[in-house]
């Protein structure tokens, strides 16, 4: 989670987190803090982060960072066969529009999961992945107290070379209803923002 004084930025994993984390701390700017990549809590959600202690967002306009559902989908089960030591990770329920949850036990979820988990509205404004920077310079940097013209050094970090894609599964056009139809409420988001 990034915090400012009138902003926060919620951290859904595989949309750019750690490129987003990095900008913001490089800047070091008054009055923002940023959770530290190695920290689970880097993804809380306004409600677990509240539930800890004294803090509350109160009247803090709320950011998140989107990404189209089939992107996010492939995403999410690359980054856990490279990162997470689970190397034969089924590509299957992926297909359907599920991703394998470790923070709910080892098991197949909807990925609509995680827009419940952030309370993920209308009133949320969202910031496109494929678009950042000039959804961050249009959207975010008028609520920063310091003058930043923009976000020129934004870069993607975490992610995996196109090249690298090469021979991995990928989710057809009859995947993707069918992982719409599971995950209702990405898709209504989906089409909102896009």
């Amino acid at each position: 989670m990034i915090i400012g004084d009138s902003f926060l930025w919620l951290h859904l994993p595989k949309t750019g987190g750690t490129s987003m984390n990095r900008l913001f701390r490089e800047r070091d700017l008054a009055g923002v803090a940023v959770d530290p990549d190695d920290t689970h809590q880097k993804h809380d959600s306004v409600a677990l982060r509240e539930s800890r202690g004294r803090w509350r967002a109160g009247e803090r306009k709320r950011f998140i960072t989107v990404r189209r559902l089939e992107h996010w989908l492939i995403s999410d089960w690359l980054h856990k066969r490279r990162h997470m030591n689970l190397p034969n990770l089924d590509f299957e329920p992926v297909r359907s529009g599920l991703f394998y949850s470790l923070r709910l036990g080892g098991k197949w979820v909807a990925a609509d999961w995680w827009l419940e988990y952030f309370e993920v509205n209308e009133y949320m404004i969202p910031l496109r992945l494929e678009y950042l920077k000039e959804d961050l310079g249009r959207k975010l940097l008028p609520l920063l107290t310091e003058n930043i013209d923009s976000f020129k050094m934004l870069t993607r970090e975490n992610s995996m070379p196109k090249k690298d894609h090469i021979g991995f599964p990928r989710i057809s056009g009859d995947d993707l209803k069918r992982a719409w139809k599971c995950n209702p409420h990405w898709k209504e988001w989906e089409d909102s923002v896009y």
